[in-house]
């Protein structure tokens, strides 16, 4: 299933056993932020409790892309939920480092590594 929104942000979603993989590719920033919390929340809401956010093609992120996914990573709080990150470069990574977010978040360089470390 791919989600486009305005040409800067495609989501792709793949089921790999009980995680739901998102693979994300562009930029998350405040012209899309909200839009891409409330499909990730579709996601969710489909039942998809175990989320991992492919981050590996996201070639640029804001504020307001990290505070959407501050907030997918806290519904997901149920016994049993999870929401890891992965393919963090660059920029994007700095950014995640800069704000804390390697420190409260599960992150794994590739979607490989955290599957197998699930």
């Amino acid at each position: 299933m791919v989600l486009p929104w305005r040409a800067k942000l495609e989501l792709q979603c793949e089921k790999m056993g009980d995680v739901q993989v998102v693979h994300v590719t562009g930029r998350i920033d405040s012209s899309n932020a909200d839009i891409f919390g409330r499909d990730i929340g579709e996601v969710i809401a489909d039942g998809n409790r175990q989320i991992l956010l492919d981050l590996a093609g996201v070639t640029y992120i804001n504020s307001a892309g990290l505070r959407a996914i501050l907030v997918v990573a806290k519904s997901l709080k149920k016994p049993g939920d999870r929401c890891v990150i992965c393919g963090l470069i660059g920029e994007v990574r700095e950014i995640f480092e800069l704000a804390g977010f390697t420190m409260i978040l599960q992150m794994y360089p590739t979607v490989n590594d955290a599957i197998v470390r699930w």
